[in-house]
């Protein structure tokens, strides 16, 4: 799967003030319905945080992948979120969070989720990704970037 045909640059947003994970959660809910994926933004911030209140998305090495389902969406969206400063996240390995992918998935689509994780995490592997989504400048540049490294894989 690749993670640039569903991440459109203008849902990256690069030094994000956001102050907690809430913080994300809520901006990353309010961004879906800004930019059309979804419409009840508040039913997407509660799947958010169900999710989080289940189990951390914090995988560790300073990334996290909040995700959920919602009836309103007719394909996958990914959203990349770089806050202005690390974040604590509840990750597993107890460190602050500075990247963070957020994944909407229509209802019902279980292998579409699987599929979008996978590819996240694989893209999440690669040490090169990490240090330019550390560093990016832009988000056009940084969504090029992606989409020219997961055309070669």
């Amino acid at each position: 799967m690749k993670i640039w045909k569903n991440l459109r640059p203008e849902n990256i947003f690069l030094n994000a003030k956001l102050p907690d994970k809430d913080a994300v959660l809520r901006f990353a809910a309010d961004a879906c319905v800004r930019n059309r994926i979804v419409n009840d933004g508040d039913a997407l911030y509660n799947g958010l945080r169900q999710r989080e209140q289940s189990m951390s998305t914090g995988i560790g090495d300073g990334i996290a992948f909040p995700h959920s389902t919602h009836p309103e969406a007719t394909d996958a969206a990914v959203l990349l979120i770089r806050p202005s400063k690390p974040l604590d996240f509840e990750s597993i390995d107890s460190l602050p969070v500075d990247i963070i992918l957020t994944i909407v998935i229509p209802e019902h689509q279980t292998a579409l989720h699987l599929q979008i994780l996978g590819g996240i995490a694989r893209l999440c592997k690669n040490r090169e990704v990490l240090k330019t989504v550390r560093k990016a400048r832009d988000s056009e540049s940084l969504w090029e970037f992606i989409r020219t490294l997961e055309e070669k894989i």
